[in-house]
C-alpha cells in the first residue's frame, strides 16, 4: 500500500500546479454588498446596518476597484460572478446592472457566465426578481433558513414561512437556475421535524440546496447567549443524526452531496463556489471581499483581503483606486494547504500532488478515513462526517 501511495504521489507531483496554471485565464468574480436591513445573531460575515447608503458613491468605488485590478488581470475570461453579501438583494437595480457593465468593459465575460445573486425572501425584494433577471442575473440565491415561524423568529429573520414560501414559488417561475439555504440541528428541533421540512423543500422543485448545521462563532450575538445558556444545542451525537438523514432524503430525492454542505441535481451545482474548492482563482471586489489571484506574467498565487469597514473601504478607493488592507505572495506549503482544506469538501476530492509523510498518509488510509483513487484523494462517504478533523490530519501528513 505504501509503495503505491507513493507512485500515485510521484507520477502527479506537478499536477496541481500545470492545472492551475492551464486554467488561469478563467477568473471568478466576487462582488461583496456589505449592507443589510438587520443583523442576524448567527451572522460572522462582513455585514452592517445602515440607516442610508451612497449607492451613486458605492458604484463609483465598485467600477474603480474592478478598474483597477482589470490592469493586472488583462487576459482573463470571466467565467463566474457572484454578489454576495450583506443582502446583495437590497441593491437597487442601477447598481447592480452598473457592475456588470463594468465587467463586461473591462473583460471578456464566458457566454454561459454563471452570474448569481444572493436574495432574503421579503416581498419588497422578490418584487425585483424580474429586473434582476433583465440585469442578467442568472442564478438566485434565497437565504429562507427555516420554514416555520418560530425557528425563523429565534434565528432572526424578517419574514415569514409564507413569505419564504412565496418568493421560492416567484423566483421558480423567473429562474432556471435557483438554490436556497436551510439550517438545520436548531435548538429543540426533532429528527421528525427536519425531515418534514426538508423534504417540503425538495418538493418545490429546486435544483440546488444548501444546508448547513447551525454553528455558534465568536463574535456573533448567539455566541454570547449560548455561554449565557439562554438556549441549548443539540449535543454531537443527535447533529450526527441531522447530518446523515440530511443526506439520505437528498439522495434519495436525486440530489448529489457534492460539498458538505450543498447538494445539487446533475449540471446545476454551483459553479462559482466549485472556483473556490477546486483552487481555481478568484478576485473579490467591496468591502472585506478576500481574493486568490495569480496576475498577468507572475508565477505567485496572491492572497488579497479588503478593507471591512464600507466607509474607510470607500474612502481608501477613491485615494488609491482599491481598498486593499493586506496583499501577500501564497507560499507553495500556504497553497497545498489551502488546496487540502477546500478541496476535501467535495465528494470527488483533489488531484494527489502533495507531498506527504508517508506513514502518516499510509495510517490514514489503513483507518479508511481517505482513499486514493487513481489520480485523487478523497473522504470516504461514510466518514464525510468527520470532514474537518480528517481535513487537519490530511494537513499534519503534508511534508
Amino acid at each position: 500500500m505504501t509503495v503505491f501511495i507513493l507512485v500515485i504521489l510521484n507520477l502527479f507531483q506537478d499536477l496541481v500546479f500545470k492545472q492551475m496554471r492551464s486554467s488561469k485565464n478563467s477568473l471568478s468574480l466576487y462582488i461583496h454588498y456589505p449592507f443589510c436591513k438587520s443583523k442576524c445573531p448567527y451572522c460572522d460575515f462582513n455585514s452592517h446596518v445602515r440607516e442610508a447608503i451612497d449607492h451613486k458613491s458605492f458604484l463609483r468605488a465598485y467600477e474603480t476597484e474592478l478598474q483597477f485590478f482589470s490592469q493586472k488581470l488583462r487576459d482573463k475570461k470571466i467565467t463566474t460572478i457572484f454578489f454576495g453579501g450583506g443582502t446583495p438583494s437590497l441593491m437597487p437595480i442601477f447598481l447592480v446592472e452598473g457592475i456588470l457593465k463594468k465587467i463586461s468593459d473591462l473583460w471578456q465575460v464566458d457566454e454561459n457566465c454563471e452570474i448569481t445573486l444572493e436574495a432574503n425572501p421579503t416581498s419588497f425584494e422578490a418584487t425585483k426578481f424580474k429586473d434582476l433577471r433583465l440585469a442578467c442575473i442568472n442564478r438566485l440565491s434565497i437565504g429562507i433558513q427555516a420554514l416555520n415561524d418560530n425557528d425563523l423568529k429565534f434565528l432572526g429573520r424578517e419574514h415569514l414561512a409564507k413569505e419564504a414560501i412565496q418568493t421560492i414559488e416567484i423566483a421558480a417561475k423567473i429562474f432556471d437556475n435557483f438554490s436556497f439555504d436551510l439550517i438545520y440541528g436548531r435548538p429543540n428541533q426533532s429528527l421528525k421535524s427536519w425531515s418534514d421540512e426538508l423534504k417540503r423543500a425538495i418538493n418545490f422543485g429546486t435544483k440546488h440546496l444548501s444546508l448547513y448545521q447551525l454553528t455558534i462563532e465568536k463574535g456573533t450575538r448567539f455566541f454570547s447567549e449560548f455561554q449565557q445558556k439562554k438556549f441549548i444545542m443539540p449535543d454531537e451525537n443527535l447533529l450526527a443524526e441531522f447530518y446523515e438523514m440530511t443526506n439520505e432524503i437528498t439522495v434519495g430525492a436525486g440530489f448529489e452531496a457534492y460539498e458538505i454542505s450543498n447538494y445539487a441535481k446533475k449540471n446545476f451545482q454551483c459553479r462559482h463556489n466549485l472556483a473556490y474548492w477546486q483552487g481555481d482563482d478568484y478576485l473579490g471586489i467591496g468591502a472585506g471581499a478576500h481574493s486568490r489571484v495569480y496576475f498577468d506574467g507572475e508565477k505567485n498565487r496572491y492572497a488579497i483581503t479588503m478593507l471591512h469597514e464600507p466607509n474607510s473601504w470607500l474612502k481608501k478607493v477613491e485615494e488609491s483606486g482599491a481598498g486593499i488592507q493586506k496583499m501577500e505572495i501564497i507560499s507553495k506549503k500556504e497553497l497545498f494547504e489551502e488546496l487540502i482544506i477546500t478541496g476535501l469538501r467535495l465528494r470527488e476530492g483533489i488531484v494527489c500532488n502533495v507531498e506527504f509523510n508517508r506513514q502518516k498518509l499510509k495510517s490514514l488510509s489503513d483507518q479508511g478515513l481517505i482513499i486514493i483513487e487513481k489520480n485523487r484523494l478523497k473522504i470516504p462517504d461514510n466518514f464525510r462526517l468527520l470532514t474537518n478533523a480528517i481535513i487537519a490530519k490530511v494537513c499534519n501528513a503534508a511534508l
